[in-house]
C-alpha cells in the first residue's frame, strides 16, 4: 500500500507545474496599485559579482541566520558543509559560484543583468541561453527579456516585477543525490522526495511546493511530503535582501525580495499547498486498494483529473494576465481583484513563523472548493479565455486576490520603498 501511493504521488508530481505561470504578470498589476501615488525610486543596477565582492566579510553570516532557522523549523534539512560555507578570502573569478554552493542553488545560474519587459517596450533583447540554463525553455519564449549594464538606473518596480519569476528559470534544478548533477551528491538534500528526476522541471517542485495540513494517515504512509524546502529560500533571500538594503546595495535588495516572493506567491496557490485537494485520505487509500488487485481506471482517473486541473488554472492565468496588460484592460473583474486594495483590505506580515498559518493554509483551505468549482466548468484544458463574466474569473479573482494581499504585506514589511 505504501509503495502504491508512493508511486502515484510520483506521477502526480512528474506533471511539470509552475504555481502561478505569470509571477512577472501578477506583480506588475499589484504594484501599479500599491505604489500608485508613491514616486518609485531608481536603483543602480549592479553584477552579483560585483555585490558579492564588497560585502563579502558579512554574506556567510547572513546565510548561516537563515540556516540556523531552517534547521529548527525543518526537521529533513542537513547543515551546509563547511567546504560549501562562503568564505571572505574567495578568489573574486570563484565568488558567484561558491555563493551559489553556499545557498545550495544550482551553481549554473546566470543572474544576468536585465529586466522582464512587462509591459512590453523598447530595448535590447536578452537572449534566453544567458538567463537560463534550461533545456525546454517552456514559456519564457513568449517573453521580452531586456539587457542591462551595470552602473544603469532602473526602476525599483522593474527590477522586483523582474525577479519575482527568476526562480522558476533554473535556480532549483538537480539539487538532488538521484538528479545526474555533481552539486546534488554534495548539498545534502538525499533523493528526490517526490517528482520524476529524470524530468527537468521536476527536481525543483519540493523548493516550490509546501504540504504542512495533509491528514496525518497520508505523512504517516507518505513521510516524503514533508520534504519540503520553500521556507528556507524565503529566509535566505529575505536576510540577503535586508543585508543588500542595509549595507547600500538596492538594486541587490529588491532583486532578493523578489526571488523570495516568487516561493511565497507559489504557496499562496492551492495546489502548491494541498496534494490532492477534495480526494480523503480514504479515498486515496481506496484507489490504491483496487489498483492493487488490477482495478487500475479509479487511481489513472482521480491523478488525471486533478492535475488536469492544476495545469488548468495555471495556464488560463497566464494567458489571461498577458492579455489585459497587452490590452490594458484594468476593468477586468481579475485585475480589480489584484490591484483594487483599500486600507482596510492590508494584512499584516508578522514574521516567516506565520508563513504556514497566514499563506499556506489560506492556500490550503482554499483547494477543496477551488477544484469543485473548476471540475464544475467542464473545461478539460486551456484553449481560449472567455468573456469577463465567466465564472472562471471569479474564482482566479479569489485565488489572485490572496496573492496580492500577501505581496503587498511582505513588501511592506521589508520596508523596501525607499
Amino acid at each position: 500500500m505504501k509503495k502504491q501511493i508512493i508511486y502515484s504521488i510520483l506521477i502526480l508530481f512528474s506533471i511539470p507545474c509552475f504555481a502561478w505561470n505569470n509571477h512577472a504578470g501578477i506583480t506588475y498589476l499589484i504594484l501599479k496599485d500599491h505604489w500608485k501615488n508613491q514616486n518609485v525610486p531608481n536603483v543602480k543596477v549592479e553584477s552579483l559579482k560585483t555585490f558579492l565582492t564588497k560585502e563579502k566579510d558579512s554574506i556567510q553570516e547572513t546565510l548561516s541566520l537563515s540556516e540556523d532557522w531552517a534547521l529548527n523549523r525543518l526537521p529533513h534539512l542537513s547543515k551546509t558543509k563547511d567546504e560549501l560555507k562562503f568564505s571572505p578570502n574567495t578568489k573574486e573569478m570563484d565568488i558567484v559560484t561558491k555563493f551559489y554552493h553556499a545557498l545550495r542553488v544550482n551553481p549554473k545560474h546566470k543572474a544576468s543583468l536585465y529586466i522582464q519587459s512587462v509591459p512590453k517596450k523598447n530595448g535590447k533583447n536578452l537572449p534566453l541561453d544567458e538567463l537560463t540554463t534550461l533545456n525546454e525553455k517552456g514559456k519564457l519564449v513568449n517573453e521580452t527579456f531586456l539587457s542591462l549594464n551595470e552602473g544603469q538606473m532602473v526602476g525599483a518596480d522593474e527590477v522586483i516585477v523582474s525577479a519575482t519569476d527568476e526562480p522558476d528559470y533554473d535556480l532549483d534544478l538537480y539539487l538532488f543525490e538521484d538528479n545526474a548533477s555533481d552539486v546534488g551528491k554534495i548539498y545534502g538534500f538525499g533523493y528526490q522526495p517526490f517528482g520524476n528526476p529524470a524530468v527537468e522541471f521536476s527536481s525543483q517542485a519540493p523548493f516550490h511546493m509546501g504540504f504542512f495540513y495533509e491528514p496525518k494517515i497520508i505523512f504517516t504512509l507518505a513521510g516524503f511530503l514533508k520534504r519540503t524546502y520553500p521556507e528556507l529560500r524565503i529566509h535566505q533571500f529575505t536576510e540577503l535582501s535586508k543585508l543588500a538594503f542595509r549595507k547600500g546595495h538596492p538594486y541587490w535588495g529588491y532583486r532578493f525580495a523578489g526571488w523570495a516572493l516568487h516561493y511565497i506567491q507559489d504557496l499562496t496557490q492551492p495546489y502548491h499547498s494541498s496534494v490532492l485537494p477534495r480526494v480523503s485520505a480514504s479515498k486515496q487509500i481506496g484507489v490504491q486498494l483496487v489498483s492493487i488487485v488490477g482495478y487500475q481506471t479509479p487511481k489513472d482517473n482521480m491523478i488525471q483529473f486533478v492535475s488536469g486541473r492544476h495545469t488548468l488554472i495555471e495556464e488560463y492565468q497566464y494567458y489571461l494576465i498577458k492579455n489585459v496588460i497587452a490590452s490594458k484592460n484594468w476593468k477586468h473583474p481579475v485585475v480589480t481583484s489584484i490591484m483594487n486594495f483599500g486600507a482596510n483590505d492590508l494584512t499584516e506580515w508578522k514574521s516567516l513563523d506565520d508563513l504556514r498559518v497566514n499563506v499556506c493554509k489560506e492556500a490550503y483551505d482554499a483547494g477543496e472548493p477551488t477544484d469543485e468549482q473548476l471540475e464544475n466548468l467542464n473545461i478539460p484544458k486551456y484553449e481560449t479565455l472567455y468573456d469577463e463574466n465567466h465564472p472562471i474569473h471569479t474564482i482566479l479573482a479569489t485565488l489572485l486576490r490572496n496573492t496580492s494581499k500577501h505581496t503587498r504585506a511582505y513588501l511592506d514589511s521589508l520596508n523596501v520603498k525607499r
